[in-house]
């Protein structure tokens, strides 16, 4: 019950929050990119409640409920971060995740996704692109990762065969110009 509540307050604020996450993506210059599925359905949403938390659970925040994504060149991807996150903080809105995963070398997707609060409390991901590893992400890369995802058995031939052609994509991609100053903290 709590978890449908928090999801209901959240889909409410909803427009709000689009409307400043567009206003921070003009002001920076950046694009915006996949909004058509910006809000977890209320079966993802609970389906992922029940993965990451189990039935005892006395917190229900589910940060992606609202998902936005920035795409900027690689040329000015991290100055534009760095600006968008100073607009949201002279917006009342914090940064209160990053995750740099042009870094990861354990992980094959690249992209930078931040978690958001907004000033009234609710989370939001934004995620920050590179317009060529926005499309390898919803293109073929995803289509890998929902097959593999499943999979149980990670050492199987299939699930090693998948995340190979996962990293393969990965490696192909343009590293944006001072992704590492970008640093990781949650």
């Amino acid at each position: 019950m709590k978890g449908i509540l928090y999801y209901n307050r959240t889909i409410k604020k909803e427009p709000e929050i689009t409307k400043q996450v567009s206003k921070a993506a003009r002001e920076a210059g950046m694009s915006m990119a996949g909004t058509e599925c910006r809000i977890k359905s209320r079966k993802s949403y609970l389906k992922k409640i029940r993965r990451k938390s189990g039935p005892k659970a006395s917190r229900y925040e589910v940060k992606d409920i609202l998902r936005y994504t920035y795409t900027a060149s690689g040329e000015e991807l991290v100055e534009k971060i760095s600006k968008v996150i100073e607009l949201y903080t002279d917006s009342g809105y914090n940064t209160v995740e990053i995750k740099n995963y042009w870094l990861d070398r354990q992980n094959p997707y690249n992209g930078i996704n931040t978690i958001m609060r907004s000033p009234d409390g609710l989370t939001f991901e934004l995620q920050y692109h590179t317009p060529e590893s926005f499309e390898i992400k919803n293109g073929k890369m995803h289509e890998l990762y929902e097959k593999q995802r499943p999979m149980r058995d990670v050492s199987s031939k299939e699930y090693i065969e998948l995340g190979d052609k996962m990293f393969e994509l990965s490696d192909s991609m343009e590293i944006p110009k001072g992704i590492e100053k970008v640093k990781t903290h949650e």
